[in-house]
């Protein structure tokens, strides 16, 4: 095991000297987080755009959803904000181990809030199935789980892809070659 981590690190130092500069990693995962939340931007102000113009010139749950879309993407348009601000903070200079550990932070981050975007659709679900079930608002309880339902599949396809993308912008656990060796067996792998 032990071989298996030091072989992985050293390979992954030596990619870094053979495919691009520390610093030209660097700006990669910048431009990447950045244009990220450039997308993640551009989904929200485009919902939020329809979101208040359709609500005005829609009523009952089509009304209701629209206006969850805009409300929604407020909160959307804030993250994508700071999250462009933070990216453009992160520099050039860091070590290669703090690039690696910055991409598996971004990785793990995205992999949870996956995870969490299903929970908004499941949630969105619920309260659609509740609006047959309610006497007080049933237009504002399907309305809103409409639109949250499409806001986590949405988040959802955006987290994902953010992850595949990021194997290959950046050199993360992509092209780690890593050997091994046991009992009467030895081993090899590139991991893509």
């Amino acid at each position: 095991m032990k071989s298996t981590i030091l072989t992985s690190v050293f390979l992954l130092a030596s990619f870094f000297a053979f495919s691009q500069s520390l610093e030209e990693s660097w700006e990669a995962e910048q431009n990447y987080r950045q244009t990220g939340m450039m997308v993640l931007g551009g989904w929200a102000v485009a919902n939020i755009a329809s979101g208040l113009v359709m609500r005005s010139n829609t009523t009952g749950v089509d009304s209701r959803f629209w206006e969850m879309n805009a409300i929604w993407n407020g909160v959307n348009l804030a993250i994508a904000g700071f999250g462009y601000f933070s990216a453009a903070k992160l520099g050039t200079d860091g070590s290669a181990f703090e690039l690696y550990q910055e991409q598996m932070g971004m990785d793990k981050t995205l992999l949870f809030n996956a995870g969490l975007d299903l929970g908004y659709v499941a949630a969105g679900a619920w309260m659609m199935e509740r609006s047959k079930n309610v006497s007080k608002n049933p237009d504002l309880w399907k309305g809103y789980g409409k639109s949250i339902m499409l806001q986590g599949a949405f988040l959802f396809a955006f987290d994902v892809a953010m992850v595949l993308i990021h194997k290959k912008v950046t050199i993360g656990e992509e092209m780690i070659l890593s050997f091994d060796a046991g009992l009467g067996q030895v081993g090899m792998a590139l991991h893509f």
